[in-house]
């Protein structure tokens, strides 16, 4: 299996005040998180967008889930605000020469590359393109909103995949919390995105912990 399981941080925010908060409070704790843009098309959702985060400084890894209809055009601000990977969803492409476009786009950014799918995308839809990307983010709830319940039933892709690809990075993003994260693991996952686990805790640190304890 791909590496010992690791926590991003969900960064889901409305103004760039409010993501630079939580930054700070994740600096020093986490070593990677993941950055939520929306762009109220794809998901009926908006959130702050790279273009507003330009020159960054943090020592977090940020990766950026674009939840867009066009993820081809906020490429140069994700590398402006120091992205480190970008995640595209599959749903917003869908077509193969898209999707490989896209992909060779984000490398000539010099950026790491995931897709994402949606709870219901099965997962044979990424099978022609594991060997391209660097990670898959298996959406645990529908996309576009914090707080939700995970979906039981998208473990069930976890597995398939971990069983094609046993050296990819599988991530889980959604109701991932210290009751949901060993079920995901067990799955297969080896990146586990949360917000309100870690936020809401007591401390950060605490969060983290709980989900990979």
């Amino acid at each position: 299996m791909a590496k010992h399981p690791e926590v991003a941080p969900a960064l889901l925010c409305k103004s760039r005040a409010e993501f630079l908060h939580k930054l700070k409070q994740i600096e020093h704790v986490a070593h990677r998180a993941q950055v939520d843009v929306m762009d109220g098309v794809f998901v009926p959702n908006t959130t702050v967008q790279p273009k507003e985060l330009r020159r960054l400084k943090t020592r977090v890894k940020l990766e950026i889930q674009l939840m867009v209809k066009h993820p081809e055009e906020y490429l140069h601000d994700c590398c402006a605000m120091g992205a480190w990977m970008v995640i595209f969803h599959y749903e917003a492409t869908k077509n193969a020469t898209k999707i490989k476009s896209f992909i060779n786009q984000a490398r000539a950014h010099k950026l790491k590359v995931g897709m994402a799918i949606n709870p219901r995308t099965p997962a044979s839809a990424l099978k022609p393109f594991l060997k391209l990307v660097d990670l898959i983010l298996v959406m645990t709830v529908q996309p576009g909103f914090g707080g939700q319940k995970l979906i039981p039933a998208t473990l069930k892709k976890v597995t398939q995949l971990r069983a094609w690809a046993p050296k990819l990075d599988i991530e889980v993003d959604g109701g991932i919390n210290a009751t949901t994260a060993p079920l995901a693991i067990k799955a297969g996952a080896n990146v586990l995105v949360a917000g309100n686990a870690i936020f809401k805790a007591k401390t950060i640190k605490e969060g983290i912990s709980a989900l990979i304890s």
